[in-house]
């Protein structure tokens, strides 16, 4: 029983270090509010510094990229801007993250090599193979899919679908 107590805490409590991103990013530096909760996961917007009439986004907001948002096991950070034109998508995103949340919460810190071990399959795979590419390490993560499916979004993209085209392989870096 005791090494089982072990599994669980080791397992879901190790997660809650996730919550030091968006806290620390609120009571250091003030980036992030507060949003309340999503279902069970805890939602932090980030703020805009220049409000209103010049919004300018935290520092640490470029390392986001062309990404909405993330979730980070028990937390949801997201960009809005309320009241703007962004406002079903940002609805959709909540969606899709709130499912990210969900697998991570059931599945502990297994998600991480679920998620990237299903990605580096498909890059992998397929490029041994020698066939053109047919499958996106991310567009077609087994999490990825769920996720979409849950927001409403499509989930079956063709080559000519992805982001940046069929050469497109790889799309965090």
């Amino acid at each position: 029983m005791e090494t089982f107590l072990w599994i669980v805490a080791v397992n879901w409590g190790t997660p809650l270090l996730f919550v030091i991103y968006p806290v620390g990013m609120l009571l250091i530096f003030k980036d992030f509010k507060f949003e309340g909760f999503h279902g069970p996961l805890l939602k932090f917007r980030l703020v805009n510094r220049g409000e209103i009439s010049d919004p300018i986004e935290p520092w640490h907001a470029k390392l986001w990229g062309d990404w909405w948002g993330v979730c980070l096991h028990y937390c949801i950070c997201y960009r809005d801007r309320p009241g703007k034109w962004d406002d079903a998508q940002v609805a959709r995103g909540l969606l899709h993250e709130g499912a990210h949340g969900l697998q991570q919460c059931a599945l502990g810190l297994l998600f991480w090599p679920a998620y990237l071990g299903h990605a580096f399959y498909i890059f992998i795979v397929q490029r041994v193979k020698g066939k053109p590419y047919t499958k996106h390490a991310y567009l077609d993560c087994w999490a990825e899919r769920m996720a979409r499916k849950r927001a409403g979004q499509r989930v079956d993209l063709s080559p000519e679908d992805w982001p940046r085209g069929e050469g497109d392989l790889w799309p965090w870096w």
